[in-house]
C-alpha cells in the first residue's frame, strides 16, 4: 500500500509453499496467530483433501502451526463462510446450505437450502494436528451461520458445588437460509451454548424484534490487558442461583450487526448493539439511518492512547433521493451522530471496510521503506502485516 492509498499486487501468499487449498475471505486474528479455512467445491481438492481447511498462521515463528480437514467426510460442501474461536478452540460449522449444481438447469445460487441436514459445530483444538481431535456436536437445528459475533467459554457454577464449563457463541441466525438475489432472510441473534463434554448444544434467541446481520466487534486495544468481567449470580425459576464466570474480555462485552429494512428489500437501514455480559444479555439499542439512505456492514474503530475505551461505528451510506455517498460516524457509547462526510464518489452499496490509524499507517510506510533499502533491524515491525495477507494475498488465493 503506497502513501496516497494505491495498492500494489505482490503475488500470492502460500506461506513458503505450505498452503495447498483456497483460502476465504475472512482470516481472522487472534493474537500472534492468524486463523484462516476454506471450503472448495473442486473435485480434485475434495478427493485429495476434504471439503474444508482450517489452517493456524504464527507470526511470531513465521510457519503454519496448525494445517488440517476437520470435517469428517465428503459428501457434500456446506456453506462455511467463516469461522471464530475462543481461548481453548477454533470453532468451524456445517450448516443446512449445501453446493448444488441444480443451478446449472434451475438457475438461481449454487448453494440450496438442505432442510434435511442439521448444523453442526466442529470444535478444534488450536494446537491440533488431526481430525481425529476435533469434536462434532449435532445442534438438532436446521439453519445457516453467516457471520458470527462472538464466542467465549463461560463456567457455571450452582449452590450445590457442581459445575460445568460451556461454549458461548453468538450469532445471527438464519432457520431457512437461501443465498439468492430474490430471496429475502430473516436473522434473528442467536445464543448458542456448547458443551463439548456431553456433545449437546442448546440455543436460545436474544432478540426477534428485528432481523440483521454483518456481525462485527470493536479491535482489541492495543496496549491493554483484558479484565475479565466479573461472576455473575443469577436466579433460576426453582429458587436456586447459577453463578457464571466468563472469560469474555470487557473490551468484548459489546458487538454490532447491520439492520435489515422491513420490507424485505435485502437493504441495511441502521445498526444494532448487543450486550454479551452475564446478567445483561440483550440487544442494547438500535440506531437507524435517514429515511431514504442505505448503508452498510458497520465498521467499529477504537480510539487510540489514552481514549481507548472510547468506540465509534462508521457506515457507508446511499441517499437514493440525492443519488449522493456519505461517510457516517456514531459514538459507539450514545449512538450521536459525530460527522457525516459526503463523498466525492459514489460508494457501492454494502461496501466493506476497515479502520487504520495514521499512526499504524506511517510505521507501515517506515517499515517497508527500511524493508526495501534493507535496513530493518530487530525493533521494527509491520503493524497492518494481516492486513497486507488479506489485501494483498488472500483475496487473491480465495473465493469469498
Amino acid at each position: 500500500m503506497h502513501p496516497d492509498g494505491r495498492l500494489e499486487y505482490v503475488g500470492y501468499e502460500t506461506f513458503n509453499g505450505v498452503l495447498d487449498y483456497p483460502v476465504s475471505a475472512h482470516p481472522v486474528q487472534d493474537g500472534n496467530d492468524l486463523l484462516f479455512h476454506a471450503y472448495s467445491v473442486d473435485e480434485e481438492l475434495i478427493k485429495e483433501h476434504g471439503t474444508m481447511k482450517v489452517g493456524r498462521y504464527n507470526a511470531e515463528t513465521e510457519s503454519v502451526d496448525t494445517y488440517l480437514v476437520p470435517t469428517p467426510g465428503k459428501s457434500h460442501v456446506s456453506f462455511a463462510h467463516s469461522l471464530i474461536y475462543t481461548n481453548e478452540y477454533i470453532i468451524v460449522w456445517d450448516c443446512s446450505v449445501h453446493f448444488s449444481t441444480d443451478a446449472l438447469f434451475e438457475g438461481g445460487s449454487f448453494f440450496k437450502n438442505n432442510q434435511d441436514h442439521t448444523l453442526k459445530f466442529g470444535l478444534m483444538p488450536k494446537n491440533a494436528t488431526s481430525r481425529d481431535e476435533v469434536i462434532w456436536i449435532d445442534s438438532g437445528q436446521t439453519g445457516a451461520i453467516v457471520h458470527p459475533l462472538q464466542a467465549w467459554e463461560e463456567t457455571e457454577e450452582l449452590e450445590n458445588g457442581e459445575h460445568r464449563t460451556l461454549i458461548k457463541l453468538w450469532a445471527p441466525f438464519c432457520e431457512d437460509l437461501e443465498l439468492d438475489l430474490k430471496q429475502s432472510n430473516t436473522f434473528h441473534m442467536m445464543e448458542f451454548s456448547i458443551d463439548a463434554s456431553h456433545k449437546t448444544v442448546s440455543q436460545q434467541v436474544i432478540d426477534d424484534g428485528i432481523s440483521s446481520e454483518f456481525a462485527v466487534m470493536p479491535p482489541k486495544p492495543s496496549h491493554s490487558s483484558p479484565k475479565s468481567i466479573c461472576k455473575t449470580k443469577v436466579n433460576n425459576p426453582d429458587g436456586s442461583s447459577t453463578v457464571h464466570s466468563s472469560t469474555l474480555s470487557v473490551h468484548d462485552r459489546y458487538g454490532f450487526t447491520a439492520i435489515f429494512d422491513e420490507e424485505g428489500s435485502g437493504h441495511f437501514v441502521g445498526y444494532a448493539k448487543w450486550d454479551m455480559a452475564s446478567g445483561n444479555r440483550c440487544l442494547h439499542s438500535t440506531k437507524y439511518f435517514s429515511r431514504g439512505e442505505i448503508g452498510g456492514e458497520p465498521m467499529v474503530v477504537r480510539a487510540s492512547g489514552k481514549e481507548r475505551d472510547t468506540i465509534y461505528v462508521g457506515s457507508y451510506v446511499y441517499n437514493e433521493e440525492e443519488n449522493q455517498s456519505y461517510f457516517l460516524l456514531f459514538d459507539g457509547e450514545t449512538n450521536e451522530l459525530v460527522c457525516r462526510l459526503k463523498m466525492p464518489k459514489r460508494v457501492p452499496y454494502g461496501f466493506h471496510g476497515q479502520f487504520i490509524s495514521g499512526e499504524d499507517f506511517e510505521s507501515h510506510f517506515q517499515y517497508h521503506e527500511a524493508l526495501d533499502k534493507e535496513e530493518l533491524n530487530d525493533v521494527q515491525h509491520c503493524p497492518l502485516k494481516w492486513m497486507r495477507f488479506f489485501l494483498k494475498d488472500f483475496i487473491g488465493l480465495g473465493q469469498i
